[in-house]
């Protein structure tokens, strides 16, 4: 039979589990800040633990657009479709055609046989959005 007072411990798992989805990085983001016509860019690393994976989070005015894991942060492209009739696009995505991209990557620099940063660079459909932002490790 289900007791009542196990409903107040439910509140207490539910945050336990968000809280420790979400506690991957150990520090806070390193975010980069750049500017495209009015729109703002931001290029984040969440550092991942010792022996974790890092992510790195492209956004726009605020907005999530990418979150990637490093293993697969060096070559991405997303490709969207603007629907006929109404529809909320980002500026960005307006650039003249029915389709526009995203492409880039960060890509990882060595020395002496170890990753020592990632260097990202995107575009958004004709404009670079990320351009040459450095996260040193």
């Amino acid at each position: 039979m289900f007791h009542h007072h196990r409903l107040h411990h439910l509140p207490i798992a539910i945050a336990c589990a968000t809280l420790a989805f979400s506690c991957h990085a150990v520090a806070a983001p390193d975010c980069r800040v750049q500017r495209t016509d009015d729109v703002v860019i931001e290029m984040c690393l969440l550092a991942g633990a010792m022996m974790q994976h890092d992510m790195y989070v492209l956004k726009a005015d605020n907005t999530t657009i990418l979150a990637l894991v490093d293993d697969f942060a060096e070559n991405v492209t997303v490709e969207h479709t603007i629907p006929d009739g109404l529809s909320m696009e980002f500026p960005l995505s307006r650039q003249g055609g029915k389709t526009v991209t995203i492409k880039g990557g960060c890509t990882p620099e060595s020395k002496d046989g170890a990753e020592v940063a990632r260097v990202c660079n995107f575009h958004w459909g004709q404009r670079h959005i990320v351009k040459d932002v450095r996260f040193t490790f």
